[in-house]
């Protein structure tokens, strides 16, 4: 099995092993506690879309998908029986109806992938999960040492 080799820079020329993808793509799985995003978001031209089209309790809806999608492992969430989609309306304060034409619009301008087998995800968030378990898998392999909490 192929490992990689970091090589950390000092007079000691250290080098540490890397994760290999296996560990990496495990950790990227794992729900993210947290999330980047752009402090402009709204000035994104699909986010005016949904502005445009939704107003802003779509712009709204987006950030509270953005956050399910990031707490759910492999960062994809089922929608495709009528059980899971009155439960995603509800996290999202709307009806079935009105969420299926969101996440229609929402596929349609490309800010979700929804490829028919009733899951949808977002491609940003899977490649910010892969970085974020890339981070992980290293840090499990060394690296700075873990806080502990000093008992008084």
């Amino acid at each position: 099995r192929a490992q990689r080799l970091l090589q950390l820079g000092g007079a000691e020329g250290r080098w540490y092993l890397m994760a290999t993808n296996q560990e990496i793509e495990a950790e990227a799985a794992k729900p993210m506690v947290w999330f980047q995003h752009d402090v402009n978001a709204a000035y994104d031209m699909k986010l005016e879309l949904v502005i445009d089209e939704f107003g802003m309790a779509g712009y709204g809806r987006w950030w509270r998908l953005c956050e399910l999608l990031a707490a759910e492992t492999g960062h994809k969430v089922e929608v495709g029986d009528e059980r899971k989609a009155k439960i995603m309306a509800r996290k999202l304060s709307t009806n079935v109806g009105d969420l299926l034409k969101y996440l229609r619009f929402l596929s349609d301008i490309e800010l979700i992938c929804m490829p028919g087998d009733g899951f949808i995800w977002n491609e940003r968030m899977i490649n910010q999960a892969r970085t974020t378990g890339e981070k992980r898998a290293n840090g499990k392999r060394g690296g700075r040492p873990r806080k502990t909490a000093v008992k008084t």
